[in-house]
């Protein structure tokens, strides 16, 4: 599958978070481009079966660049968030603005930012097994 990861971040861990999410589906075989928000390859992520969209919080969400990037009409979306402390609702929020997107939500989660690679892997598999079974013909 071709895989998009798409991000933003302040501090420089969801980056780091997108690039390991990146590095697991590619370790998994698939065609990977990990880019922020407002470098997003276009025709990459037409072309991209999954897409990752990822955010950070410091308790709410921070959604104006997540909102500004194109559309992502029907294609499979798994979101991630990355924290200090808590996410609170941030994750389902992410969904939302999938929706907004025109994306397929198929789940997100949370990583701590002091945590990171944690769950990284499992959750990788997880969004790429979801998506392949909603992909027409897989």
């Amino acid at each position: 599958m071709k895989v998009a990861v798409v991000y933003q971040s302040r501090t420089g861990n969801t980056a780091r978070a997108a690039e390991l999410i990146g590095a697991s589906a590619q370790e998994l075989g698939h065609e990977v481009g990990v880019w922020p928000t407002d470098k997003a390859n276009l025709e990459f992520l037409t072309d991209a079966d999954i897409v990752f969209l990822g955010t950070w919080t410091d308790g709410i969400i921070v959604a104006g660049r997540l909102l500004d990037m194109p559309g992502i009409w029907g294609k499979p979306t798994a979101g991630f968030v990355t924290h200090a402390v808590h996410a609170g609702k941030v994750v389902e929020k992410v969904g939302d603005v999938v929706t907004l997107l025109g994306g397929d939500w198929i789940g997100g989660r949370a990583f701590r930012r002091d945590k990171l690679p944690q769950g990284i892997a499992g959750f990788v598999i997880a969004a790429l097994d979801e998506a392949e079974a909603r992909i027409p013909n897989s």
